[in-house]
């Protein structure tokens, strides 16, 4: 029997490589797979790479497979389709063209009609929760039933988890939908007015964003070309006072009128002014800002200061991030119609082992209790929080000076915090030190010139020296 590799074998052979071939446990949690499984993945990848070398033992086979050169390459080219991404492809196909030919389909999949039937049991349960049907018409084929704006709901989470994982799907994925979703109006002027918006709207605080804002672009008005000039948001909202009404609790003040002037003239302002409410809550997503689970968020944030102090030994504290993000986790958590997406951008950060141990022990420990949270979220978490208590770690010192030029001292300060681990808060000429001091409170000081000292009594001073 020929041997089947699909996007769990690569994805194995990724985190495989992620964490040097350690932690099973996290890949069983990552891709909700149990060991059993996680061995016949490796027994199946090392079957299948050229050059292997026959072994027993899990730690054998797992570094014979990541001493081969190449080995994802390989693996990607031999990849065929799983029955879950089957199943898919089938949700995805139905939300695009509303029905589905099977005997198309069976030719292309490579699989029977009998199967398809029983792919078409996962489909209808998957779609059920936008409350949307199929409908069986023999000699015809199969039908999509619902209401439209429900089509975009559905078609909204299923082009997100596309655009997410498409790395690692099967080439018939591609061939596809990829001249759908890659159009060069998404990928040029799109791309470019996302990137724009994320910047003056403040929404680059999770991963993915960019993804979010496409899908639901597509879904709600690439893919959908009824909606007229009049009923756009832009010409609904043609006022800042209008546009105000909806978004000014979602967006600072300050940067409402930039925002107003990006939606009269974007690609995002030609959705339709009566789907304003799914866009509001997009955005509410790519944000952490959901004012409703606010009163939960006192006990998540107790949650996650246990673990990180009883996991890591890390102090949490709570600020506008932090907030966000227990808000966003909160909301995730009770969502009944919930994809499984696996978010694997995190391999492409240049992290050190150290970070990479710690997040897993984090992920561990927050799964338990927040079932689909995901590890891209943990990371950037972890990064935030310990970059945050590092830096309350740093020695706060103002740099007393007397005939050294200041513009010297400041084209100097990131060297000159990064020789010593400290962190400047000032710089003083010791001429006006004196009154500095009145309205100041110092916790320590720098100098670099020696005779100053006698001018520092009992006070906290550090001799430094000038970096090369």
């Amino acid at each position: 029997m020929a041997l089947s590799i699909n996007a769990k074998h690569l994805r194995l052979f990724k985190l495989l490589e992620f964490t040097k071939g350690e932690s099973l446990d996290f890949c069983e949690l990552f891709l909700n797979v149990n060991r059993a499984n996680i061995c016949s993945y490796l027994k199946e990848i090392q079957k299948i790479v050229p050059h292997n070398i026959y072994v027993s033992k899990t730690d054998e086979i797992i570094n014979s497979i990541l001493n081969q050169n190449n080995c994802y390459s390989f693996l990607k080219k031999e990849q065929n389709i799983s029955k879950d991404d089957r199943i898919f492809f089938l949700t995805l196909h139905l939300l695009l063209k509303s029905s589905l030919n099977l005997q198309s389909l069976s030719n292309i999949l490579g699989v029977s009609r009998r199967t398809l039937n029983v792919d078409l049991v996962a489909v209808k349960k998957n779609i059920e929760i936008y409350s949307l049907d199929i409908r069986s018409i023999s000699g015809k084929g199969i039908f999509l039933e619902g209401d439209f704006i429900n089509i975009k709901r559905a078609l909204c989470t299923y082009i997100y988890k596309y655009l997410v994982e498409e790395t690692y799907l099967p080439s018939i994925f591609n061939q596809s939908f990829s001249h759908i979703f890659h159009d060069s109006e998404i990928d040029n002027i799109l791309q470019k007015q996302i990137e724009y918006f994320i910047s003056i709207a403040n929404c680059d605080s999770f991963f993915y964003n960019r993804e979010l804002l496409k899908s639901f672009y597509i879904s709600f008005k690439f893919l959908d070309d009824d909606t007229s000039y009049e009923n756009q948001i832009k010409n609904n909202l043609n006022s800042l006072d209008k546009f105000k009404m909806y978004f000014e609790n979602i967006f600072k003040s300050n940067s409402l009128k930039d925002i107003f002037n990006f939606f009269q003239t974007s690609l995002l302002g030609q959705i339709s002014f009566e789907d304003i409410h799914f866009l509001i809550n997009i955005l509410k997503i790519s944000k952490g800002l959901f004012p409703e689970e606010n009163v939960f968020i006192k006990d998540h944030f107790i949650t996650f200061k246990n673990i990180f102090k009883n996991s890591l030994n890390l102090d949490l504290k709570r600020d506008l991030f932090l907030e966000r993000f227990l808000s966003r986790t909160s909301f995730c958590s009770k969502q009944k119609h919930y994809l499984p997406i696996f978010e694997m951008s995190f391999l492409n950060l240049n992290l050190d082992d150290l970070t990479i141990e710690r997040s897993i022990k984090l992920f561990k420990e927050l799964r338990k209790i927040y079932w689909n949270i995901s590890f891209t979220d943990v990371v950037s978490l972890y990064l935030y929080i310990n970059s945050i208590n590092n830096k309350e770690d740093e020695k706060k010192l103002v740099i007393v000076y007397n005939s050294i030029p200041r513009y010297l001292l400041e084209q100097l300060k990131d060297k000159i915090e990064i020789d010593n681990n400290i962190t400047i808060t000032n710089f003083i000429n010791i001429n006006l030190f004196n009154d500095f001091a009145k309205f100041n409170e110092i916790q320590s000081i720098g100098i670099f010139e020696e005779t100053l000292l006698n001018s520092l009594d009992n006070l906290e001073v550090e001799y430094l020296t000038l970096p090369m």
